[in-house]
């Protein structure tokens, strides 16, 4: 296997300027367990570790003693959005400990829209340079296929974390995915949980509420249905505020960001409650407020049947796919934020709207409310002024003649992040590899990934699902994610519609493409309803050889779809 030797300064002087200079902490913890190191083998770490302060428990130091002195490389390839420092806050301690022995280069030259099939390329190539990738965004199957099972190391000491097991340190969310049983594999290592909510300047919602804007409660508060935030965004407009919506529709927003979120959030709720439809176990109702639906066990999809009703546009009786009336009032709630985005919504990214809102650059131009992490709030506190008042709500409610909003609850799109995952390269490489990611997701490792992330005045997206009372999270980031001014449920992407359907086929080129050019045409230059429909049915159709092909079925499956057990 081809290695990428990087020379990167450990920048250690930087890394004591950030976070005090080294202190006498020598009982250490180690990356051990997860098979042979890329170096010589020695007895322990021969360098003291940083003193984090008296707050810090110090059962959770790394075990020094019990670590071994590591040589080598490790490329990260992930998408970092804003958390650079912290990772390389990171980067600079471990190559410390290994006195500069080790190289971890993080590459930052990776973009959203392009990620995911640079990607499966690198993965499906077997010659890659890279190690850590985030493999929540791999083809399905190729985090089995390419990448390292850390689960048995989940269950050994982790000695970067005291001389515990590593399951002590983490969240379960952290390492287990699946909630329906105990899994014993572990591809994804997730290192953050991950809410969105919807920011407002309550400056342009008070001037909103002089031109007759009231939410439901009859206040001027925040919006409960998504028509009572579009009537909000109508009264910013008559107020003076151009564009008030701050939706992006960047290449990299509608594939795999902000205006994704819309979609997974709303295709859910739109589609949650086909799931009778397409379940094995005869006679199952699924109960639509029920959070996690999916870890009941009689919950089994038939994707035979799925598919004749989303496929299935002159064949199945209860079709439901991109050109029935269903998808296209779908389609067309959203098509109401058109006349409240701004004019070059398609080439600004949702880093500008974030900027543009927080810090009003374009004054009465700016963004006035915007969908967002929620750990960007952090910043946006920061930036307050007598322009600039900043407050969120949770998702309204998008009231319509096919959902019972009563009965059916409105899942977001949070729950875990990060998404680590170890490419599978030789037992050297692993090693290395795993015993980096031990380290950072260690107490000591995210400690120090915050303080860089605070020293860079960045904020996390979400915390840490290293146990936080296990880790320096600074008190003013604990008190604002302890809010509850939104209702965490997550879980959208449990619904099969969003990615066999809503986002496209299984991510596959032609549907992803097309939603692409349809959702950016549709809310911008306008597009008729039916086209766009029949368009998307025309792509999805287009990727369905492929898509059976890599499955292994017979093509025909949604055609009759009692013949085939998918």
């Amino acid at each position: 296997m081809k290695k990428r030797l990087i020379a990167v300064s450990s920048l250690t002087l930087a890394c004591m300027l950030a976070f005090g200079a080294c202190g006498g902490k020598t009982s250490g913890g180690g990356g051990g367990g997860g098979g042979s190191s890329s170096s010589e083998k020695k007895e322990g770490l021969q360098v003291e570790l940083l003193d984090l302060g008296a707050d810090f428990n110090s059962e959770y130091y790394p075990v020094t003693e019990k670590l071994e002195e590591r040589q080598g490389s490790i490329e990260v390839s992930i998408l970092f959005d804003g958390t650079l420092p912290g990772w390389q806050a990171v980067a600079n301690e471990y190559q410390r400990l290994h006195r500069d022995q080790v190289v971890v280069n993080l590459d930052n030259t990776q973009v959203a829209s392009d990620y995911g099939n640079t990607l499966n390329y690198e993965l499906s190539g077997g010659n890659t340079d890279w190690d850590i990738v985030q493999g929540n965004l791999a083809a399905t199957g190729y985090m089995q296929r390419y990448c390292l099972n850390m689960y048995p190391s989940i269950q050994q000491k982790n000695y970067y974390a005291g001389d515990k097991y590593w399951s002590q340190v983490l969240e379960e969310d952290a390492y287990q995915s699946d909630k329906t049983g105990a899994s014993t594999q572990t591809y994804l290592m997730n290192s953050e949980g991950l809410q969105t909510a919807w920011f407002i300047n309550t400056v342009a919602l008070q001037a909103a509420g002089a031109k007759g804007y009231k939410n439901g409660d009859g206040e001027v508060g925040m919006p409960k249905t998504w028509d009572e935030m579009m009537d909000l965004c109508a009264k910013m407009q008559d107020a003076g505020y151009k564009s008030p919506l701050g939706i992006s529709l960047a290449t990299d927003s509608i594939s795999a960001s902000q205006f994704t979120w819309l979609l997974r959030v709303y295709g859910d709720y739109y589609y949650r409650n086909e799931y009778d439809n397409v379940m094995k176990t005869e006679g199952y109702e699924v109960d639509l407020s029920s959070p996690n639906p999916e870890s009941n066990k009689d919950y089994s999809v038939s994707y035979s049947k799925l598919f004749n009703i989303v496929l299935g546009e002159n064949i199945s009786g209860g079709y439901v796919g991109a050109t029935s009336n269903k998808f296209l009032d779908f389609v067309s709630q959203l098509g109401k934020m058109a006349p409240y985005l701004r004019s070059d919504v398609a080439g600004t990214a949702l880093t500008t709207m974030r900027e543009d809102f927080q810090y009003q650059k374009k004054d009465k131009e700016s963004p006035q409310i915007m969908l967002d992490y929620v750990g960007a709030g952090l910043g946006f506190l920061d930036s307050q002024n007598d322009k600039f008042q900043m407050d969120f709500f949770d998702y309204p409610i998008m009231v319509n003649d096919y959902v019972d909003e009563e009965k059916t609850l409105l899942r977001d799109v949070g729950g875990n992040g990060g998404y680590l995952s170890v490419v599978n390269h030789d037992n050297d490489q692993n090693a290395l590899t795993l015993d980096f990611i031990k380290f950072f997701m260690s107490p000591y490792g995210q400690t120090i990934y915050y303080q860089g992330l605070s020293a860079a005045n960045a904020a996390p997206k979400g915390l840490t699902l290293v146990k936080t009372d296990y880790v320096l999270v600074p008190q003013a980031w604990k008190d604002f994610f302890a809010t509850d001014k939104i209702s965490f449920t997550g879980l959208s992407d449990s619904n099969p519609f969003v990615g066999q359907f809503i986002r496209g086929l299984d991510s596959r080129q032609n549907s992803s493409a097309a939603l692409q050019t349809l959702w950016s045409t549709y809310l911008t230059t306008g597009m008729d309803l039916d086209e766009f429909g029949g368009t998307f049915q025309d792509s999805l159709m287009a990727d369905w050889p492929d898509f059976c092909a890599s499955k292994s079925w017979n093509a025909e499956c949604y055609i009759e779809p009692d013949k085939y057990d998918y």
